[in-house]
């Protein structure tokens, strides 16, 4: 892609990653990585025609909820957008070369805002009241 100067990527993360994670320490910290790693790609290829960006959605109505033993927690409480919307906001977003797009509805935009002002030990408790059971 860099040879052709032209290329797209779409890594997918979740919101998730922009927290520390209760319960789910692994899932966290692995979309935490995509993140970093995504943003950290996006520099990189910067000015050579190919563009990566990382698509973070939050509770998606997919099923992995239940599966996951959380359909019931407050986190899948919340508006959920359908997987085919969020996919639609992906493709969009990498057609835009946006570095990190966090999928509709709007409330997940607080994730990513709160991280950068509430204190850690208070995201924490969020974190674990949101997916406790």
């Amino acid at each position: 892609m860099i040879d052709r100067r032209a290329g797209k990527i779409l890594n997918v993360a979740s919101t998730a990653g922009f927290l520390p994670g209760p319960f789910m320490a692994v899932y966290y910290a692995a979309k935490a990585y995509v993140i970093s790693f995504s943003e950290a790609l996006w520099e990189e290829l910067r000015g050579t025609g190919v563009t990566l960006t990382c698509l973070a959605p939050g509770a998606t109505a997919t099923g992995f909820a239940d599966r996951a033993g959380l359909g019931k927690t407050l986190l899948f409480r919340f508006p959920q957008s359908t997987a085919a919307a969020v996919a639609l906001q992906g493709y969009r977003a990498m057609q835009r070369g946006e570095r990190v797009c966090v999928a509709r509805p709007a409330t997940n935009w607080m994730v990513p805002i709160a991280t950068r002002f509430a204190p850690r030990r208070l995201l924490l408790r969020i974190s674990r009241k949101l997916v406790e059971t």
